[in-house]
């Protein structure tokens, strides 16, 4: 029996023993070559054109002055970096300095809802209460104006410290312009109308081209595609001689720098990702190991903070490689092949939860690059759309045979419905039911068809 005590005691030893190599192992291999480029690529500082106009966005639904306007921003930042993340992950303890100004948000209990961007209809819905419309549109007019002049800066640069509670600026004013557009067309003022819509998808596609943050790429994507069909719909009641604005020009003119745009987005959001790991999850670690009074190099045995980032990093720098670009350019849905990487690697020995941590967030930015791909599906829809109501005669199968080069893709050819009069392209970003769902494609009405069908001339 002794002897036998003493080979399992020799046996659970060589065990010890082997568990802390392969530990020892797996920690001194640190990131690979690939894992340190990405995370390199994410951690440098972005580079934006243009002017940043991040204060006037943040500060759009306040009665900010044009000159404060910095000043507040400034002082929020300074107050958030010295408020630090919660260990819970709920929001920091800290007070806005935009709530010493007023608020130039202004609605009642019997508003009429503001048009929806991913949903048509928005004529059908002013004409269907103009009076409603025209009074919300009043009480909101400054907030609308403000929202406007966001035009006039180049990006929207995000200045506060990354983390999963970082403020973000207030964005639904320019979703809202569309509705003050609709409601202009609806009343007469064509022009006004058409304008405040070109420069809504102007404004959607600079966002897109930016790249400044996932969630301000994903708004100006909304903004194209609302924005484009309002335009559509107004087209499709405009006789096809009815002059467009020269901002049209501008909002539609092809190509779209949509494989910088997908870049810059998505290592901004990895910016994001990292940020929150190595502040929230850092902190909410070592509050465990203190609440159940462990030794603090406990939470180092299976967590390791950098080896988690890296370990995500490349689900966001494979979207500025080559092959993410070979994609878009011929216009393929934009998903990674590359097969996640096993949890049961030795790098995950001596960083278990930070593998699983890792890999549960990366299913998640599957569909944000297909959307990216859908805007610009809807820019080439459009500009197409226009070249045919420019154009002499009919539109018809052979009109669309002789559209330019750059209005076609090589994976989803342009289609018109004859029966319902309409110009469809397909979308990457899957089916989805429900208020603002899809069925796989996008469709907007033909220039003039409803005016004929009113039985007007076109």
């Amino acid at each position: 029996m002794l002897r036998l005590l003493k080979w399992l005691a020799l046996a659970l030893l060589a065990v010890v023993l082997f568990v802390v190599a392969v530990w020892l192992v797996s920690r001194a291999m640190g990131p690979s070559a690939a894992e340190r480029e990405a995370l390199a690529l994410i951690d440098a500082p972005p580079e934006n054109e243009g002017r940043d106009g991040f204060a006037a966005l943040y500060t759009v639904a306040r009665q900010v002055p044009e000159a404060e306007q910095a000043g507040v921003l400034a002082e929020d930042v300074r107050r958030f970096a010295a408020t630090p993340p919660a260990p819970d992950g709920s929001p920091p303890p800290w007070r806005s300095a935009l709530e010493d100004w007023p608020d130039l948000v202004a609605t009642r209990e019997d508003d009429p809802a503001w048009c929806t961007l991913r949903e048509p209809g928005c004529l059908e819905r002013v004409r269907a209460a103009p009076q409603a419309y025209a009074a919300l549109l009043e009480r909101n007019a400054t907030l609308l104006d403000r929202a406007v002049a966001l035009a006039a800066w180049g990006h929207f640069r995000n200045p506060f410290a990354v983390r999963f509670d970082t403020p973000l600026p207030a964005y639904q004013p320019m979703t809202r312009l569309a509705t003050r557009d609709a409601w202009r067309f609806a009343a007469g003022d064509v022009d006004a109308a058409l304008a405040g819509v070109c420069s809504g998808v102007l404004q959607g596609r600079r966002m897109v081209e930016a790249g400044d943050s996932l969630i301000g790429s994903m708004i100006g994507a909304t903004l194209v595609q609302g924005n484009a069909t309002l335009l559509a719909e107004m087209l499709a009641e405009l006789p096809r001689g009815h002059a467009l604005p020269a901002r049209c020009d501008a909002a539609f003119a092809l190509p779209l720098a949509l494989e910088d745009g997908v870049c810059r987005t998505m290592l901004a959001e990895g910016r994001f990702a990292t940020g929150g790991l190595r502040s929230h999850v850092t902190t909410a670690v070592a509050a465990e190991v203190a609440d159940r009074d462990w030794p603090k190099w406990g939470a180092r045995l299976l967590f390791d903070p950098e080896r988690t980032v890296a370990r995500g990093a490349p689900k966001f720098a494979w979207y500025c490689g080559a092959q993410a670009r070979e994609l878009i350019a011929r216009d393929r849905p934009l998903r990674d092949p590359t097969p996640p990487p096993s949890r049961w690697s030795l790098a995950c020995a001596s960083n278990a939860a930070g593998c699983i941590l890792a890999d549960i967030a990366a299913p998640a930015y599957a569909d944000y690059g297909l959307r990216l791909q859908d805007a610009d599906a809807r820019l080439r829809t459009m500009a197409a759309l226009l070249w045919l109501r420019g154009r002499d005669g009919e539109i018809d199968e052979a009109a669309l045979a002789q559209l330019p080069a750059p209005m076609r893709s090589p994976a989803r050819p342009l289609r018109l419905d004859a029966v319902a009069g309409t110009l469809v392209t397909a979308l990457h970003e899957r089916p989805r039911e429900g208020p603002g769902g899809h069925a796989g494609n996008w469709s907007v009405p033909l220039p003039a068809s409803r005016l004929q069908a009113a039985g007007a001339p076109p």
